[in-house]
């Protein structure tokens, strides 16, 4: 089936987006050469480990392209030497994915309404309606609990460490640790063993920074403080969107 591309810009360069069953795909081509990779095809090739290949439609009528999932994106802006890589990150998370959520994804082919030809085929029709709509208010009865007590989760004030997050959402801590620090949700500096949370996800509200004093260092009288990555409660929700079905 075709996608139907979305495009957006990028400090003047175009960003391709398409939507596959709801989740963003970007166009590897277009991020790898924002990027700044001189072989955009051999990054891709060596950084990308969820890219596949779909028929989207362009100007230029069908074709070929090779698509990424947010967390290859994520992983060619680590590796990447531009000093716009962040500045790119950034724009990703604080406008292309808001946008992309807040419209719903995509627009959608609407196919044009079966006009019924005859009287029983207009009952049958009816009767069909009648039906789908009993479902669909049955499906809202039975979720309405499940989906006030995530916004009540998200609502909460709190945040705990990544190891009781780990806990929480079935993981082994080391595989909570390396999904957040492949994902670009936390790093850790040259030469540091402590781990830091990425700025847009500090602003984004899923994560926090605990600052804990430690005293004063006696070479310099200074205080010395600690910092601790927390998971918010709004943090562990989308945790646990992201990682639904994931055992480790």
């Amino acid at each position: 089936m075709s996608q139907e591309l979305q495009l957006f810009n990028f400090e003047k360069a175009p960003v391709r987006v398409v939507s596959i069953d709801g989740e963003p795909w970007f166009v590897a081509k277009d991020v790898a050469e924002v990027l700044g990779y001189a072989k955009p095809r051999n990054a891709i090739a060596s950084h990308c480990k969820g890219a596949l290949i779909r028929g989207v439609l362009t100007a230029g009528g069908m074709q070929e392209t090779t698509l990424i999932p947010e967390r290859d994106l994520y992983r060619l802006v680590m590796k990447s030497q531009l000093p716009a890589a962040e500045r790119f990150e950034e724009w990703v998370v604080g406008e292309v994915l808001p946008s992309i959520r807040k419209t719903g994804g995509y627009s959608v082919t609407c196919h044009a309404p079966q006009i019924p030809q005859s009287l029983p085929e207009a009952l049958r029709l009816a009767a069909d309606l009648a039906e789908q709509n009993n479902h669909l208010q049955l499906v809202v009865a039975e979720q309405a609990p499940k989906v006030r007590a995530l916004e009540v989760l998200t609502e909460t004030d709190g945040a705990i460490c990544i190891t009781a997050a780990a806990k929480q959402v079935g993981m082994r801590p080391s595989a909570l640790f390396q999904w957040m620090h492949e994902n670009r949700w936390i790093y850790r500096r040259a030469g540091s063993s402590r781990w830091l949370a990425y700025q847009p996800r500090l602003e984004q509200g899923v994560l926090v920074h605990k600052l804990t004093e430690l005293g004063i260092d006696d070479d310099t009288g200074q205080k010395k403080v600690a910092e601790q990555v927390l998971v918010t409660r709004k943090g562990l929700a989308r945790l646990g969107e992201k990682l639904a079905g994931r055992v480790a």
